[in-house]
């Protein structure tokens, strides 16, 4: 049978069932000592999170990204049988003592946050020319908050076939005219299909409260990239800089009169050569 602190940890994990969940909040209600125990259990829960929290926000090192890279995925588990009722068998007899269900779920549980926050987080560093994605932090993300707006943009966009774009190619010098004038950034359309990029045409959006100019590219596959500018210069040395964020992989750099910033599928392969390719291009 389950002692107090493993069914007041029960009820705290939503693992009791109604009835059980019942009597613990009836015994919550009459004991003080009950009461001071899950309260301790809460405590000691928000702290467990918080430190969580942190170890998440932290980068990656490099090395430890590759190793988990290369690791094989362990094998699962097998359940331990419970006790068939009826039996007479008891919660204590079997392999586990009690508290098995806690144990268990608890370390598969750091395992698997633990493989999220290595594989989630792998990026690379600031080079002077593109490598691999960095890992932002929560500053570097605040201050490039334009790319998680872009992000946004382009999950839903770039699904999009008849209405990709605002403006087609067909009107190209329209659109540079009226993305040139709305955005403040002087640019030139890359010519992008070395490698495989037909030009749809272009959009605006509104990424940190100002006005973004958004190039769209379709490769024979469907894939779709984005080149987008926006006034101002991105909070980085010179060079390309890339980063992975939401599923996207993004490569940007600091150019005549603004920012630019290339976004494809996370990754997508070619992306630095196609930045690099479009970077020349869009100067004037």
């Amino acid at each position: 049978m389950m002692d107090l602190s493993e069914k007041l940890s029960a009820y705290l994990d939503g693992e009791l069932s109604a009835d059980a969940a019942a009597e613990i909040e009836a015994l919550l209600a009459q004991d003080a000592a009950a009461q001071a125990e899950f309260d301790a259990l809460l405590e000691a829960d928000a702290l467990a999170q918080s430190g969580f929290d942190a170890v998440f926000r932290d980068p990656v090192p490099l090395s430890l990204a590759q190793s988990i890279r290369a690791a094989p995925m362990p094998m699962p588990m097998p359940r331990p049988q419970e006790p068939v009722p009826g039996t007479g068998a008891d919660d204590t007899e079997g392999p586990l003592a009690p508290g098995w269900r806690y144990a268990l779920p608890l370390r598969s549980g750091l395992a698997a946050g633990l493989a999220v926050f290595v594989l989630g987080g792998i990026g690379g560093y600031w080079l002077k020319d593109v490598a691999a994605p960095a890992v932002m932090t929560t500053t570097q993300e605040a201050a490039a908050g334009w790319l998680s707006d872009i992000a946004d943009y382009h999950a839903i966009y770039a699904r999009e076939t008849r209405h990709l774009v605002e403006v087609p190619a067909t009107e190209a010098d329209h659109l540079r005219s009226w993305l040139t004038k709305t955005v403040e950034v002087t640019f030139a359309i890359p010519d992008l299909s070395a490698f495989g990029l037909t030009f749809e045409g272009g959009r605006l959006l509104v990424a940190n409260g100002a006005p973004v100019g958004q190039l769209m590219y379709r490769g024979a596959d469907g894939t779709v990239i984005a080149l987008c500018l926006q006034d101002g210069a991105m909070p980085q040395e010179d060079g390309f800089a890339a980063r992975t964020l939401r599923g996207f992989d993004f490569i940007s750099w600091n150019g005549e009169g603004g920012k630019f910033v290339l976004i494809g599928p996370e990754g997508q392969p070619g992306l630095a050569d196609i930045a690099r390719a479009a970077a020349q291009g869009v100067a004037i």
